[in-house]
């Protein structure tokens, strides 16, 4: 599981400009997208799996595949988080995937 979750680009998405339009939402074939607490779209991180359809059907264009996205959005803390505790593997993958894409934002803590 871990190797599967460590190939995955993900994607940023920055929440002061998604209007909760849910596009991104509906679209997204592995229901890894939900609704924050403020209505803003949120990224399940382990649930994501490289389709981009939500990049597409952005009608602002704030959703960003993780290696393009600005620094300042994936310095922003909420727009992910993880669903359930990682095992071992996966937390190295974790932390892998925060190193090599330079993810400064830590997750939504769970529950």
């Amino acid at each position: 599981m871990a190797s599967e979750l460590s190939k995955y680009v993900r994607v940023v998405i920055d929440q002061e400009t998604c209007i909760s339009c849910g596009a991104c939402i509906e679209v997204c074939p592995y229901d890894a997208l939900e609704f924050d607490e403020n209505m803003k779209s949120r990224l399940m991180w382990e649930k994501c799996k490289d389709d981009f359809s939500c990049i597409e059907v952005c009608p602002v264009n704030c959703i960003y595949k993780v290696p393009e996205s600005p620094q300042i959005y994936k310095d922003k803390p909420g727009w992910y988080r993880i669903t359930r505790v990682l095992d071992p593997e996966e937390q190295k993958a974790f932390e892998e995937w925060k190193r090599k894409y330079n993810v400064g934002a830590d997750p939504v803590s769970i529950g």
